[in-house]
């Protein structure tokens, strides 16, 4: 229902169209929707919206709304309200939203038993059969928008400790294939998380990218201990061969105990044991998975990259020889 204000007769009675609307909403509603009045009890400190209404009638009809009476300033006696406007019934929207000044129209989706992005595959799916006037567009928003804003970010977040965590080597073994050698330890370890993910049937989400992310600093560990004592071997004259065999078969006991302290630890978050530990779930299977396949593809993959690559790139700075091993150290052998 619209009603349409005469504005050149609410203006004879001092009265604009706001005014003229403001009291049919006190009318119909009250004149707390208007303008709030409280009062404090001062013994007990609560308060008290204060406001005035007509009686409620369920039965009210149109022209008794056309009957209320509608006072301006300095008028002694008020005037109907059908003198003032004229109704008319429209068809439309109870409620328009707005978002960046733009008409906006929700449509709620809510998901039980399924996760959110297949869900929003499907619906996505069906939006792109649809044919839209020119200017209207489909996009989808709520919780689904901000889980896609999150993993932009994570993303993010995981390149940039990548990037970080191989400067660091870099800077400590004056090296920049050794540190290349370790990285590619990182790729092994999503091997496990999306197996791990697919074998327990657990989503990807967020709280799994933030396992990853802290899987790029675990996993590097056991590359760091091949290589750092495959260069100290080659110090001694030791060929890149031998030395990263024997990095492999002396640090094969440090490298399963880390991993078993760190799997068994997070296993009990794994299997989501206790209340309130749902949401950490994916994290810890995340960890766990990456670990497994991490740890012992390394152990393969690690020794031949450092192989090919120590014959191409001098691996070890000659001037880490005081550092790393005695001042009287052998030749370096390729």
């Amino acid at each position: 229902m619209v009603l349409d204000v005469d504005r050149v007769k609410a203006a004879k009675l001092g009265l604009s169209a706001e005014d003229v609307v403001l009291q049919v909403v006190v009318a119909l509603n009250s004149s707390v929707s208007v303008s709030r009045n409280f009062w404090i009890d001062s013994q007990t400190g609560n308060q008290y919206f204060v406001g005035v209404q007509y009686p409620e009638d369920v039965d009210r009809k149109l022209d008794d709304v056309m009957g209320l009476p509608v006072k301006g300033a300095g008028q002694p006696t008020p005037v109907n309200l059908g003198s003032l406007v004229t109704p008319r019934r429209k068809s439309g929207a109870v409620e328009i939203n707005h978002a960046g000044l733009r008409k906006v129209t929700n449509l709620l989706v809510n998901t039980e038993g399924r996760d959110m992005g297949a869900v929003a595959g499907e619906i996505t799916d069906i939006v792109k059969t649809v044919e839209l006037p020119e200017g209207m567009r489909l996009q989808l928003q709520g919780e689904y928008g901000r889980m896609n804003d999150s993993f932009r970010q994570l993303s993010l977040g995981l390149v940039l400790a990548a990037v970080l965590v191989y400067l660091l080597q870099v800077t400590l073994f004056r090296s920049w294939s050794g540190p290349l050698v370790i990285m590619s330890t990182v790729p092994l370890g999503f091997i496990g998380v999306l197996w791990m993910l697919y074998l327990t049937g657990t989503t990807l989400n967020v709280q799994s990218l933030m396992g990853v992310i802290f899987l790029v600093g675990i996993a590097v560990n056991n590359g760091v201990l091949l290589v750092d004592f495959a260069n100290r071997s080659r110090l001694n004259g030791t060929s890149a061969r031998e030395a990263i065999c024997a990095a492999a078969s002396t640090r094969f006991r440090p490298i399963l105990m880390t991993f078993l302290a760190t799997v068994l630890a997070l296993t009990p978050m794994a299997l989501g044991t206790g209340r309130g530990n749902e949401a950490n779930v994916p994290l810890a299977r995340a960890v766990v998975g990456g670990l497994f396949s991490s740890t012992f593809l390394t152990l393969f993959l690690v020794p031949i990259l450092y192989t090919i690559i120590v014959r191409k790139f001098n691996a070890v700075d000659p001037r880490l020889a005081g550092e790393l091993g005695d001042s009287t150290t052998g030749p370096i052998v390729s």
